[in-house]
């Protein structure tokens, strides 16, 4: 997790070393292992050091190679033995080399193809003075954020937007159309090439760009493999395999020269990750064995969950470190997160992410493993699809009912329901589906998010923010639907945040259900497969029986946080008032309107002890926008943009 920054004056002016350091010095937090920076003419890097991996600690970034060419790098390589088997000539590599100095030799002998054989979660920045390129890459999923624009006659790049908003000729504006697809459509917003700042621009997952004096140009080096089929011969045969790439994605990421924490929570997805770093510290000492740390609520509380932890404590012999459930609600420190996080977002018990973030960092970790995503692409009902598409109608009935059995939290007739849209999906003419999309969005949110004005809802839906179709069209429904919840740019930007809130508290966050090779194999087999009988995540209640305690192999339920949430906002529903007053940012700039703020403030504040969070939601949506618009920007000339576009 370490912060990158360059900038490369196209007009051949030398690199102002105090501007340099202007730039670099919003990214401190991401590096307290020391700063590092290199001028070369025109061309200048930063690094903000931050180290975890054996072969990187005592490195001090910007590496130069003796080819000349300069390297920033943000991120952990998972194929090194790959690699170094590929770079067995160089005489500049060795077992311990680092990350940073195999992405350098890697370019070297495979020139611009040289991101094709980077397996991991990294950003880079490399110059070539030879070429005279800077070229920039980020990881196939996007875990690591990666952020450019244009400043006058300079290209700038960095790990975070408030890097490149420091240089005094960056404009900062708000790009509307990416905030009212984000606010208004369902967080349908998908161009992960745009950002909530008009001419800051994302490098999207998979992709580099490449810059010369004479322009740029943005390329997709890697993508998922849609035609890619995966056919063994038994169930067993796929449990082995998703076995062998499940440790395999948990074993990458406990590489660390630190210990490594796991927050486990007592749900399936968190406690197989803990269980297999526990294993597999086990089995190998080149592992730290995993420090689990756990929300606790209290005894019979609805997302009390503490039993399930016991049985792992249990079963290994360990102590998982309890971490009390605060109801803080999102006004506190809210400002700070927005300025990390660098988007119109918070989340209603982000205050307890925080203070659990801090318990981690206190205790030495400086990588933190969760079990997020699990939900998304170990159980996708669009297989559903593909049985109904070979007639086998009694089987996605048969399914349907097994659902319920296993998610007996979830109502009776939501799964039935998302098979019928689902079908409508993808039997609807292509032309027809993001129309019908928006129109469902805007209905939605027009009813629960009435405050918009007119002007801000025509945002919506542009042309210019529909979302950019990075690969073709997949034979299964099932591997499209994985891919899109990997692909769209909402994950993307929830990957982002998640990354840049962890390093408020010097962690490095990573999610072992979002490696690459792991996602390769679940969307290649069959997706009747992955749900066996219509088993809810089958693939690890079956594949890790030997590992997990049977006691929460056998959940049918997960644990129910509304309580906290509603509660934290209404101890802090006066405050949130405040903030979004009629007066406010929000209603200045014409994103809201003043008397329909006023009158429906009144009627959400009553709903806030509802059955569910919605409530919260919104109003936290609207903290979140009004917060954003006020630490960017309340001191520049923006507050006339969005009235003039108008």
């Amino acid at each position: 997790m370490s912060g990158i920054v360059g900038m490369w004056n196209l007009d051949g002016c030398p690199v102002d070393p105090a501007l340099l350091a202007k730039l670099s010095a919003p990214l401190a937090h991401r590096g307290p292992d020391g700063e590092g920076r290199w001028i070369g003419g025109p061309v200048g890097f930063a690094c903000q050091n931050f180290w975890v991996t054996p072969e990187s600690v005592g490195e001090t970034q910007p590496l130069v190679h003796s080819s000349g060419v300069v390297v920033v790098f943000d991120g952990r390589l998972d194929n090194r033995d790959e690699l170094l088997a590929l770079l067995g000539q160089s005489p500049e590599v060795s077992p311990q080399s680092s990350d940073c100095l195999l992405v350098a030799a890697a370019y070297v002998a495979f020139g611009d193809a040289f991101a094709e054989r980077l397996n991991g979660d990294f950003a880079l920045g490399l110059f070539d003075p030879n070429r005279q390129q800077l070229i920039l890459a980020r990881d196939a999923i996007g875990i690591r954020p990666l952020h450019y624009c244009r400043a006058g006659k300079s290209f700038l790049f960095a790990s975070e937007i408030k890097s490149l908003l420091a240089h005094p000729l960056v404009p900062v504006r708000p790009d509307d159309g990416v905030l009212a697809d984000f606010l208004l459509m369902c967080r349908s917003y998908g161009d992960p090439g745009r950002t909530f700042f008009e001419d800051v621009h994302s490098v999207p997952p998979g992709h580099l760009a490449v810059v010369t004096p004479q322009g740029s140009r943005t390329r997709c080096y890697w993508d998922f493999d849609p035609n890619r089929r995966i056919r063994l011969g038994s169930f067993p045969e796929y449990l082995e395999g998703f076995r062998h790439h499940f440790v395999q994605a948990v074993r990458r990421r406990l590489r660390s020269s630190y210990p490594v924490a796991v927050s486990v929570s007592g749900g399936l997805d968190s406690s197989s990750i803990f269980c297999v770093a526990e294993t597999e510290s086990r089995r190998s000492t080149e592992f730290h064995p995993p420090l689990g740390i756990s929300y606790t609520s209290a005894d019979g509380a609805p997302s009390d969950e503490k039993r399930f932890l016991l049985d792992i404590e249990r079963r290994y012999g360990v102590r998982i470190i309890r971490h009390p459930v605060g109801s803080a609600g999102p006004a506190k420190n809210c400002r700070n997160e927005v300025w990390h996080v660098e988007a119109p977002f918070l989340d209603p018990q982000d205050n307890s992410t925080h203070e659990f973030f801090d318990t981690v960092h206190q205790l030495g970790p400086r990588v933190l493993l969760t079990g997020h995503w699990g939900d998304q692409v170990m159980f996708d009902t669009a297989y559903l699809v593909d049985l109904f598409r070979r007639f086998a109608w009694t089987t996605v009935w048969a399914h349907l009912k097994e659902f319920r059995f296993w998610c007996a939290d979830v109502g009776r007739t939501v799964y039935i329901r998302h098979f019928v849209r689902e079908l409508v999906k993808h039997h609807a003419p292509a032309a027809l589906v993001p129309l019908i999309q928006r129109l469902l969005a805007r209905t939605i949110h027009a009813r629960n998010f009435p405050w918009y004005t007119k002007a801000f809802w025509r945002r919506a839906g542009e042309p210019a923010s529909q979302q950019v179709t990075i690969n073709g069209r997949f034979r299964t429904a099932h591997a499209g639907s994985i891919y899109q919840q990997v692909r769209r740019g909402c994950p993307i930007l929830w990957f982002e945040w998640n990354n840049k809130m962890a390093a408020m508290h010097n962690l490095e966050i990573a999610f072992p259900f979002l490696d690459r090779d792991l996602l390769c194999f679940l969307m290649a087999i069959p997706g009747e497969i992955l749900t066996w009988k219509g088993i809810h995540k089958a693939f690890l209640r079956e594949g890790l029986r030997d590992i997990v305690p049977s006691a929460i192999l056998e959940r049918r339920g997960k644990a129910d946080f509304t309580e906290f949430t509603n509660e934290g906002m209404e101890r802090d529903f006066p405050e949130v008032i405040h903030r979004i007053r009629p007066s406010g940012m929000a209603v200045r700039l014409g994103y809201v309107g003043a008397a329909m703020l006023s009158e429906q403030l009144k009627q959400v504040g009553a709903r806030i002890r509802g059955p569910n969070c919605l409530a919260s939601w919104r109003l936290t949506d609207l903290l979140a926008l009004e917060l954003w618009l006020q630490v960017y920007f309340a001191k520049t000339k923006g507050e006339l943009t969005y009235a003039k576009r108008n």
